[in-house]
């Protein structure tokens, strides 16, 4: 299903190496002319810190004020904590698989602690009690995965948790696609899982003027009453302000609908098995005219389910075929992807939900790829992408990079090896953003 893995680590390239990189040649008259500063690259991501949209803010006060739900708080905090620790389920197979390895190695040691040889009744009771010893470990040591039952309560609790740094990480990723083609204007949106909301709130941050029609998709009808709920502004009697909005509880048969922007956002986590997801991707991606976006946790194990989506797009060679927009610069195999339980993530601040008081700025770990239609246009610059925080030292800065080869690799960018833009550009960089270099 997945295509072949070519083994890469962060490989360092010195800063006398040959080939060292430079500025994008079509930039460098802009930089030279001021159009573009170093500390304001084109290649920088432009949301540094969210915040909720306040009449969004202003909804959501007045639903968990009238809903009692300040004695949520410690549930919704166990809420959070389970959401960003879970693991994948088990595949079929799995926990039948190392039953039996285990089995084997439990039996090999008991009998061969044997002094004599056992009789039937006694090989019989042995083997019982392998089987129980067999159990018990497993039982410790298998994750008991199960979904999630959004009833009302359950519902709160998520949105007093999660809506606020899930719409600041969904406002970083639309900006990816604002800010690269500035012209773009979907005109309809399609949210598989679409919980409280949030992926409604971020397009409407950008083009709440252009689009026409909203599809959202929740298996949780309480969630999908919260969601009409915020956007009426938390007033049951009042009107619907988005004309062309739908809800439903299941992904539609039809496959003749396509959406500009369709989204799954922390949604996968909730399907039982490899199959499943992927079974949902094909559809997703049938239902998109641009762009396909999928986010999840920055855990290891939300790394794996966007990666799993990322290659099976990918793979794909019909006239249904795609490339990586973001945040990838190109579409081989994921370098990420071949190191051991390292998640390609990202970060985004935001301001927390200020229910029931204010708090200070948090932070967000998340793993995304934006996925479009089509042939990888023939300018696209593919600048590497810098992955984690570069280290900045007196005199010298280290970027550690994605690149459009598909292999990590780390700079050192120095004064006096590079020019002084590229330096600039280089030092003024943070995790996630570009690099506009060649």
């Amino acid at each position: 299903m997945f295509r072949k893995l070519k083994f890469s680590y962060f490989s360092r390239l010195p800063a006398s190496f040959s080939t060292r990189v430079s500025i994008d040649a079509s930039l460098r008259e802009s930089f030279e002319s001021q159009e573009f500063k170093p500390r304001k690259h084109p290649g920088k991501i432009r949301m540094k810190v969210a915040a909720l949209p306040p009449d969004i803010q202003k909804a959501i006060t007045l639903i968990l004020d009238d809903a009692g739900a300040k004695s949520y708080q410690q549930e919704s905090i166990k809420l959070r904590n389970y959401l960003q620790s879970r693991l994948l389920p088990p595949e079929e197979g799995d926990i039948d698989n190392k039953a039996a390895t285990l089995y084997d190695k439990i039996s090999n040691s008991v009998y061969s602690r044997a002094k004599k040889p056992l009789s039937s009744t006694e090989m019989e009771e042995t083997d019982l009690k392998i089987k129980q010893k067999v159990f018990s470990v497993l039982k410790k040591t298998c994750y008991s995965w199960g979904n999630i039952a959004y009833d009302k309560p359950t519902s709160l609790q998520y949105l007093m948790s999660r809506a606020a740094p899930e719409y600041a990480v969904l406002l970083q990723i639309l900006d990816e696609i604002r800010k690269r083609m500035p012209d773009y204007k979907p005109r309809s949106f399609f949210d598989f899982g679409s919980g409280v909301g949030t992926g409604t709130w971020a397009v409407n941050t950008f083009w709440k003027g252009d689009i026409f029609e909203y599809f959202c998709v929740d298996t949780s009808p309480a969630m999908n009453d919260l969601s009409r709920l915020i956007l009426c502004g938390g007033r049951d009697n009042a009107e619907m302000p988005l004309k062309s909005f739908f809800q439903r509880q299941f992904l539609p048969a039809s496959t003749d609908l396509k959406y500009n922007i369709v989204l799954s956002a922390y949604s996968l986590f909730e399907m039982p098995n490899m199959k499943s997801r992927l079974e949902t991707i094909q559809k997703l991606w049938n239902k998109t005219e641009d762009f396909l976006i999928i986010v999840e946790n920055g855990s290891y194990a939300g790394f794996k389910i966007v990666n799993e989506a990322r290659e099976f797009v990918l793979d794909l060679k019909n006239k249904e075929k795609g490339y990586a927009f973001a945040p990838c610069p190109t579409d081989v195999v994921c370098p990420r992807y071949l190191e051991n339980k390292t998640p390609c993530n990202f970060l985004m601040k935001y301001e927390p939900l200020s229910y029931p008081s204010r708090s200070e700025i948090a932070t967000e770990l998340f793993s995304y790829v934006i996925l479009r239609k089509g042939e990888r246009p023939a300018d696209d610059p593919q600048w590497p992408r810098i992955v984690r925080a570069p280290i900045v030292r007196s005199g010298h800065t280290v970027c550690r990079f994605c690149t459009a080869q598909g292999e990590l690799k780390e700079i050192i960018f120095s004064k006096s090896k590079y020019d002084q833009t590229t330096y600039r550009c280089a030092r003024s960089s943070n995790w996630g953003d570009e690099l506009p270099v060649k």
